[in-house]
């Protein structure tokens, strides 16, 4: 469809276990999950995807918790409109989400450790989504 909005989701490492509760919930807002897998994160995709942060002071200790264990790269779509906010909506804000979200819900709490990365706006999904399914980009541009 022409208003197809995406997101990229990644469940943390240590949150795997959720997969299917966090995978419904998303479900939920009528979305669907159109390309996943499970990686662990090398240092390239990390810095890509955290391009913003590197030069924070928690960065060391985010990429090391990030490379930790498996993650889970997602990419969720929907042709309604407002899914990126929708799906920030349930996943809850990183400081004190609210009952009833998924940082919540899953959670412990930790900042680091917040469950899950979720896109927040249609620039970041793109940028994110051509980081984790270039494949998604590269089939557009081509013409069988």
């Amino acid at each position: 469809g022409v208003n197809m909005e995406r997101s990229l989701l990644i469940i943390k490492p240590g949150f795997l276990k959720y997969e299917k509760q966090i995978k419904n919930r998303i479900k939920k807002l009528g979305a669907k999950i159109t390309h996943e897998k499970k990686m662990v994160l090398d240092d390239v995709l990390i810095t890509k995807h955290y391009a913003e942060h590197l030069q924070k002071d928690f960065f060391p200790e985010l990429k090391k918790y990030m490379q930790s264990g498996e993650v889970l790269v997602m990419c969720a779509e929907r042709e309604k409109d407002g899914l990126i906010a929708d799906i920030r909506k349930i996943v809850g804000a990183t400081k004190n989400p609210e009952k009833g979200t998924i940082r919540h819900d899953f959670g412990i709490g930790r900042i680091t450790e917040n469950v899950i990365h979720a896109s927040d706006s249609v620039m970041s999904a793109e940028r994110e989504l051509n980081i984790f399914f270039p494949e998604m980009f590269q089939n557009a541009e081509k013409t069988k």
